[in-house]
């Protein structure tokens, strides 16, 4: 059988996916921004009604109490709290045109001619069962209802739906926002913590090469695009909101209008609300992670020492072992990416081949290196992603297989990755996961003890699947299906789980399969939009997201190349994570690393040894997180939730609850302000020096003294030399 020819494409071409519900569309000029409509954008098909509201009975059920209005304002109450509410209509349908732009698994969503059916007259409230039903009628004979059910005691469920008189494609939901509302998670975010006055969508995607968004190009990121975006915001308060679906999802959070905040979903049947009721946000985590999920421990020896980035073939992976334990460094792994084959992307940047098999050429002799590296007590990693490219050996028997997506001609979806052409493999397809789980276990067959399972954000959206679901709701969970595929079968290989999966994208509930995730590609550099500085704010946000194990590549991935500095300022960084791993990044020749110098090796040595020994305290908090929820790396106010200055820290972190880590982040910077909440702090350098907060100090920072504080009295830090 011959292979179909996958069609051609630019790398610096968008593809147009125009959907056109009510009218004509026209192709707007690119751009990575992604809008959401403002009130001032959207026609109302009903208005607000010419004669006052009128108060209706509340109805109560156990400890839940909804009271309304007739123009379907409401307070919904738990134990006497108010903890959501609205200002009238709180479900509207929403009509569109739509373009839908794609580059690079990045999307973005045009859309024009917005008109809303938002009923605001004639509102009922009344019990049905274990329910409370909010029905709220316009004059056009259009019906919201918001049903209300306690569904356990730490949740109550919120199912909004909408009979519209016209056809629409999304469900918006406003709700009442406070002087006292915050908003803190939606998943990884690189820029902001709490995103009260912000409006973003969450989508899953490629996040982007460079976020500054006054230095856009054709493969920029925004300040929101994500991997690892999740339709979920904890309040500080003491509850917590998520967006149950696999929708794309729209946040305006009292942005457009400043006393309402807005959802909007892609649903046209019922979207469903979950309220955990905390009352603390320790009660919260635990229970909103029960949904979402709780990522399980790796093996001991993966927290214990370093992962070191090894790139360029047998030979320079032993000696990067060896030369390491020479200059003092505990080595947990050696992970070499290019062990599927190296690739010259041009202009300095190196990266891999697209398969799932060992390169016996470029790596002779790696089942033996595999076997010296035990003997030395040190694991071996490698790379797997998703792609299918016709350059490499998968291509013509996934295509005569059935195994990948085909475009609406039937042909194989074909589309530009980075410099070269290919597609994904279909997960709906379940022979088609068995296939990529014999790759699974050829790589343990040859003594690989895990990998990073890359990417995971570009399944197009309007691709044929093999079981004919919706790709486009299938695309969120798309990162999901690719972990859970690896996982299953290392689970069957190895139940005692003495193996490693780093991830990197996900949505609701993929903390349930996920291991360790990374923070992303950031870029080689101290940008505040897509280097060093975005590391914090991405592993606190992945912490509410459900995931204990974090960490991020030494010292970046893309752009470049690294400095002496940098590199060793991201160290400092990574031996206050829950797992220290190095890249080498595209940049590779030019990038500094760890044995680049004298100084760099030393001073490389030293904070491995202090990871090395904050292992074990990390490895309890790592169990507490499977027992409650809570992370490992801790946005401030998850411990200090009635701070307010807290709420928009994004250089300061708590590993656990009594060690405060404050980072140099900034370059050429020597000493750093730190702000220490409630309680007493000692510097973990100088143990007499004591602060009692909350207070805001001047702490001095010269390489090798990371502004770090603790609740308690510690020398054991100050004696790594």
């Amino acid at each position: 059988m011959t292979s179909p020819q996958p069609r051609t494409g630019s790398l610096v071409a968008a593809i147009a996916l125009e959907i056109c519900s009510i009218s004509a569309c026209s192709t707007p000029a690119h751009s990575t921004d992604v809008p959401v409509a403002d009130a001032s954008d959207v026609t109302h098909d009903t208005l607000e009604a010419s004669v006052p509201p009128t108060p209706l009975s509340p109805v109560t059920i156990d400890d839940l109490v909804v009271s309304a209005s007739s123009d379907g304002a409401f307070d919904l109450r738990v134990n006497a709290r108010s903890l959501l509410a609205s200002r009238g209509g709180p479900v509207a349908a929403r009509s569109y045109t739509e373009i839908i732009e794609a580059l690079l698994g990045s999307w973005t969503f045009r859309r024009g001619n917005v008109r809303e059916q938002r009923p605001r007259t004639g509102a009922t409230l009344a019990r049905d069962g274990n329910a409370i039903v909010l029905q709220t009628r316009s004059e056009d004979a259009s019906v919201s209802t918001l049903r209300f059910e306690r569904t356990s005691p730490a949740e109550v469920t919120v199912r909004a739906s909408i009979r519209a008189s016209a056809p629409f494609q999304s469900m918006v939901m406003r709700f009442a926002c406070t002087e006292e509302s915050h908003f803190l998670g939606f998943g990884e975010q690189y820029n902001a913590l709490d995103h009260r006055g912000r409006k973003f969508s969450l989508f899953v995607t490629e996040q982007g090469i460079g976020r500054d968004p006054t230095r856009q190009h054709l493969f920029s990121g925004n300040p929101t695009t994500t991997y690892f975006p999740v339709p979920f915001f904890i309040d500080p308060r003491g509850f917590a909101l998520a967006v149950d679906t696999d929708t794309r999802v729209e946040a305006d959070l009292c942005a457009t209008v400043a006393d309402e905040y807005a959802l909007t979903t892609d649903e046209t049947t019922e979207t469903v609300l979950r309220l955990f009721v905390g009352p603390t946000i320790v009660d919260v985590m635990r229970d909103w992670t029960t949904l979402q999920g709780r990522t399980s421990a790796p093996p001991a020896w993966a927290v214990d020492g370093v992962w070191l980035a090894s790139q360029g073939g047998t030979d320079n992976a032993r000696s990067v072992a060896t030369r390491a334990l020479a200059a003092n460094i505990p080595v947990a792994a050696i992970w070499s990416q290019d062990w599927v084959g190296r690739r010259e992307f041009g202009m300095g940047n190196t990266g891999v081949r697209y398969r799932w098999a060992w390169d016996e050429s470029y790596y002779p002799g790696l089942p033996t290196l595999i076997r010296d590296l035990h003997a030395m007590n040190i694991r071996f990693f490698g790379y797997m992603n998703p792609f299918i490219v016709p350059e490499q050996d998968l291509w013509a028997d996934a295509v005569a297989r059935g195994y990948v997506p085909l475009d609406s001609a039937g042909r194989p979806y074909v589309f530009t990755i980075s410099v070269l052409e290919g597609t994904v493999v279909d997960l709906t397809n379940p022979a088609a996961v068995s296939w990529y789980q014999g790759f699974v276990r050829s790589a343990r067959t040859l003594g690989l003890d895990g990998w990073m399972q890359d990417f995971g954000e570009w399944l197009p959206i309007d691709a044929r699947l093999s079981d004919g679901r919706d790709a486009r709701r299938f695309h969120n969970q798309y990162p999901a299906a690719w972990q859970r595929a690896a996982r299953e079968e290392l689970e069957r290989e190895a139940p005692s789980r003495d193996w490693v999966l780093l991830s990197r994208s996900g949505w609701l509930r993929t903390s349930r399969v996920s291991q360790v995730v990374w923070a992303g590609d950031q870029e080689a550099n101290f940008s505040p939009w897509d280097g060093l500085p975005t590391v914090i704010p991405a592993m606190i946000s992945l912490g509410l997201s459900g995931v204990g194990y974090v960490t991020h590549d030494i010292a970046g991935f893309s752009g470049g190349p690294s400095t002496a500095e940098l590199y060793q300022r991201w160290t400092e960084l990574g031996a206050f994570t829950p797992i220290m791993r190095t890249h080498e990044g595209l940049r590779r020749a030019e990038n500094w690393n760890w044995d680049r110098d004298a100084s760099t090796t030393a001073h490389f040595s030293r904070f491995a040894r202090i990871h090395q020994l904050l292992a074990p305290r990390i490895r309890e908090l790592g169990a507490e997180h499977a027992r409650t929820g809570m992370p490992i790396v801790r946005a401030l106010p998850l411990q200090f939730p009635t701070d307010t200055r807290t709420y928009t820290i994004l250089d300061e972190y708590l590993l656990g609850d009594d060690l405060l880590v404050a980072p140099v982040v900034q370059m050429g910077q020597t000493q750093r302000t730190v702000y220490l909440p409630q309680g007493t702090w000692f510097d973990v350098w100088d143990p007499s020096q004591r602060y009692v907060g909350p207070i805001e100090i001047t702490a001095q920072a010269p390489l090798g003294r990371p502004p770090v504080f603790s609740t308690r009295m510690r020398t054991d830090l100050a004696m790594v030399r």
